[in-house]
């Protein structure tokens, strides 16, 4: 299965827990593990929780882990000025595997699923794959 949705800009975190959730029937997971696999190189999945605090936060710091002026070689190449984006991606990773428990996530209850947008809004895909059951 796959998710299309869009996003709002740079560090948008779009949940799509209950999408998944939803999911899952369709499926016909009740026990096991779903892949959660963003096809993309500027956008990353992460788990935690939907306290604005929290995302300003990671947004901060992300920012000064890897800052969007920076000199960057892919920039003076490419000139889209989204290297920051590329490197966030492979530093945040672009897939999660989560448990499945009665037909939903088995997550903590603050954990949420999201799609964090690292560049420019855009349409994104999420695949959703059964990894065992």
């Amino acid at each position: 299965m796959e998710l299309t949705l869009k996003t709002s800009g740079q560090f948008d975190f779009v949940d799509i827990t209950e999408q998944i959730n939803g999911i899952l029937p369709k499926l016909s997971v009740r026990a096991g593990a779903v892949l959660v696999f963003s096809k993309h190189t500027t956008a990353s999945l992460v788990i935690n929780e939907s306290e604005e605090g929290v995302k300003e936060d990671a947004a901060a710091f992300w920012k000064r882990l890897l800052p969007p002026e920076m000199d960057y070689r892919h920039n003076q190449l490419r000139q889209d000025d989204n290297a920051h984006a590329h490197l966030l991606a492979m530093f945040l990773g672009p897939s999660v595997v989560l448990p499945v428990k009665d037909g939903r996530l088995d997550l903590g209850t603050w954990q949420r699923v999201f799609l964090v947008e690292l560049d420019k809004p855009r349409i994104r895909q999420v695949v959703i794959k059964v990894v065992s059951i």
